[in-house]
């Protein structure tokens, strides 16, 4: 759901722009969005590597590495890149654990000994920008998913250690 907020915008306006056709938009899960593919619900979606290649086909839409989001008023303003030591004694938050972002990140931070002060669980990309722009803590997430909370006006900056993710 959270490509709602600039990408699909930009993508409906183009096919406005060259058919008369209207567009219906279904959020989920990754693994949601390949089933509606699969089902016939969807003639098309966003999604992230590994995709199994005899179910699928896709196209490379671009790869990203893991960013801080925080309040543009937040200390880490003043820094060019976030490191695990630097997130002790934040207050996070960040996506349920049943995620595999939430694992990488907080195994990152516990092995740099850095014990996570969890806020606030979420369970889609999106809810963390309405938390963080109120000043209720930082999150981690990724550059995609960050530049579509450009309405937002929030601090960003890369994280190390990071993960890479593919979008397709």
């Amino acid at each position: 759901s959270v490509f709602g907020f600039v990408t699909l915008p930009k993508v409906v306006a183009i096919i406005r722009s060259q058919t008369a056709s209207n567009v219906r938009s279904i959020s989920g899960s990754y693994e949601q969005i390949g089933e509606h593919i699969l089902a016939g619900r969807a003639d098309l979606g966003i999604s992230r590597l590994p995709l199994d290649p005899g179910l699928f086909e896709w196209a490379p839409l671009g790869s990203a590495r893991n960013v801080c989001i925080f309040h543009p008023d937040h200390r880490f303003s003043k820094q060019t890149c976030i490191e695990a030591q630097d997130l002790a004694g934040e207050t996070i938050v960040d996506i349920d654990p049943q995620f595999a972002a939430h694992q990488m990140n907080f195994n990152a931070l516990r092995f740099a000994g850095v014990e996570p002060d969890i806020l606030v669980e979420f369970d889609c990309n999106g809810h963390e920008a309405g938390y963080v722009s109120a000043g209720l803590g930082i999150s981690i997430t990724n550059e995609i998913i960050a530049r579509e909370y450009a309405a937002f006006q929030l601090g960003v900056r890369p994280v190390e250690p990071s993960a890479l993710y593919h979008y397709v």
